[in-house]
């Protein structure tokens, strides 16, 4: 058995080739292996195969959302008509607390624009085209800053003067984003960003840049950065859609959640796995996570995690005894509270 190893090169989606490599990343789920068979493999053989296990499960295996429809409905209908307006350019916003997936959703949407414009496009990239600018806001960074990533983004070989302008960087910046046929401008971490001048800077790029700006960050609508002043400006030219936690109380919201633990557990990449465990005790793990996404999926990482890192394991079944000890290690070493308790749990049919 060969499985070839996913080789990364850029740690960051600053950068063109950084964001193209995290648009490529999709290893597929390596063959099933049953665990006599997996035990049967050479060292480096097994250890390649736990890597390709576990790069699936971090950067493959993903469920669909309510609120992924709705943005790439949005981005869509904006990407068509924004070149098509003269001013009053509309974006999107993509808004929640810490540790919704705001980032993992704007990286499948910039993925599926930029997998679009390939497709209508095979030799985009010989063009110079990008259809995709990746940015990311740090504390205190202002509207120059923003304007230096995007130029930095198009043109990393370029010098630019150590007084130049604000006026100067977004010219710019604008005509690079013309030149490079760039649909999709996405600032992440937005809410980093506060007062007149950044807000300034984006409405700018919205009146003199066709690319649709997507902001992503920490409640946006309400915060310091857009939710008053001169950041309601921007607001006011935004879409924002809000993520939020899945209420299992309601029939739409237990279909939502029970769909998403499914898939988890039908692609579990452990040898002989049968799904069931997980399945049966969704409603445990909906506590356990408090409804987040994000949290369940990092709940199947530790889980899988855990049972790849034993050693001594004579079986890689999900048991409710393995899943207690990753969520009784998820309220230890986490801000997330949950009171699940070993009798709360139920083992598959």
């Amino acid at each position: 058995m060969i499985v070839e190893p996913l080789v990364l090169h850029h740690a960051r989606k600053t950068t063109l080739l950084g964001l193209r490599e995290a648009f490529s990343a999709l290893p597929p789920p390596p063959p099933a292996l049953s665990f006599p068979e997996y035990i049967a493999l050479p060292d480096d053989d097994r250890d390649a195969y736990d890597q390709a296990r576990d790069d699936f499960l971090r950067l493959t295996l993903r469920v669909p959302t309510p609120e992924q429809d709705i943005c790439a409905r949005i981005l869509a209908k904006l990407i068509g008509s924004n070149p098509r307006r003269k001013n009053s350019r509309r974006g999107l916003m993509i808004s929640a607390p810490m540790f919704y997936g705001k980032t993992e959703l704007a990286l499948l949407l910039s993925r599926s624009i930029e997998h679009a414009h390939a497709a209508r496009n095979p030799d985009y990239a010989d063009h110079g085209h990008v259809p995709v600018v990746w940015t990311e806001m740090t504390d205190h960074s202002t509207g120059k800053a923003l304007l230096a990533q995007i130029v930095e983004f198009l043109a990393p070989t370029i010098s630019l003067p150590q007084q130049i302008t604000t006026d100067r960087l977004r010219k710019l910046a604008v005509d690079l984003l013309h030149t490079h046929r760039t649909k999709l401008l996405v600032i992440d971490e937005a809410h980093k960003l506060g007062g007149a001048e950044p807000s300034s800077i984006i409405k700018a790029l919205q009146n003199e840049s066709s690319a649709t700006v997507v902001l992503v960050g920490i409640d946006l609508g309400g915060g310091k950065a857009f939710g008053s002043g001169d950041g309601l400006q921007v607001t006011m030219r935004c879409d924002t859609v809000a993520l939020r936690k899945v209420d299992i109380t309601t029939g739409e919201g237990s279909a939502l959640w029970r769909r998403w633990v499914a898939i988890f557990d039908r692609n579990l990449p452990l040898c002989g796995h049968t799904p069931g465990t997980l399945t049966r005790n969704a409603t445990a793990l909906h506590k356990a996570a408090s409804g987040q996404l994000a949290v369940l999926a990092m709940i199947v990482e530790r889980l899988v995690a855990a049972i790849l890192d034993d050693p001594a394991r004579r079986d890689e079944l999900v048991t409710r005894e393995r899943l207690f000890t990753v969520l009784d290690g998820l309220r230890h070493t986490t801000p997330v509270r949950h009171k699940i308790a070993l009798d709360d749990l139920v083992e598959a049919a």
